[in-house]
C-alpha cells in the first residue's frame, strides 16, 4: 500500500491537463479582448462617419439617417447613437455654424466564451465636429 501511495507515474499527465486548460482559457480571455477592441474600432469609425456627416450638412436629419443605416449595414452593428449640440433651430436640429456637435455611440458587446456576460461599450467623439454650415 505504501509502495503505491510513493508511485509517481501518472503525475505528468495531470500537470499536462491543467497546462492545456489554463492555455485555453488564456487564449479565451486574449480572444475575447481582441474581439472588444475591434468593436471599439467599428463603433469609433461609425461615430466619427456621423459626426462628419452631422457638421458637412449643417444639421442632424436625413442625411445623417442615411449615412447611420449604411454604416450598420456595412459593419453589422446597430448601435444606439445621440447627438448634443446647441442647436439654431430645434424642430429642424439645425446647428450654427461654429457651434460643437457631439456624437455619442453605444452598443452591447457579448463576451465570447463567457457565457451572454454582456459589457456596454460608449464612444463619444467631439473633436473637430464643428458645424460647417451657416443658417439664416
Amino acid at each position: 500500500m505504501k509502495k503505491r501511495i510513493l508511485d509517481k507515474r501518472g503525475q505528468g499527465y495531470i500537470d499536462m491537463v491543467i497546462s492545456v486548460l489554463v492555455l485555453v482559457f488564456l487564449f479565451i480571455l486574449i480572444m475575447s479582448v481582441w474581439s472588444m477592441v475591434t468593436l471599439k474600432q467599428d463603433i469609433r469609425y461609425i461615430c466619427n462617419e456621423l459626426l462628419s456627416t452631422a457638421t458637412a450638412t449643417g444639421q442632424i436629419g436625413d442625411a445623417v439617417t442615411a449615412r447611420y443605416y449604411e454604416l450598420c449595414e456595412e459593419s453589422g452593428l446597430t448601435p444606439t447613437v445621440e447627438f448634443s449640440a446647441t442647436y439654431f433651430n430645434t424642430a429642424a436640429k439645425k446647428v450654427q455654424y461654429g457651434e460643437i456637435i457631439q456624437c455619442t455611440v453605444t452598443c452591447q458587446m457579448t463576451l465570447p466564451g463567457f457565457s451572454d456576460f454582456k459589457l456596454p461599450i460608449r464612444v463619444t467623439v467631439t473633436q473637430s465636429g464643428l458645424s460647417r454650415h451657416y443658417w439664416k
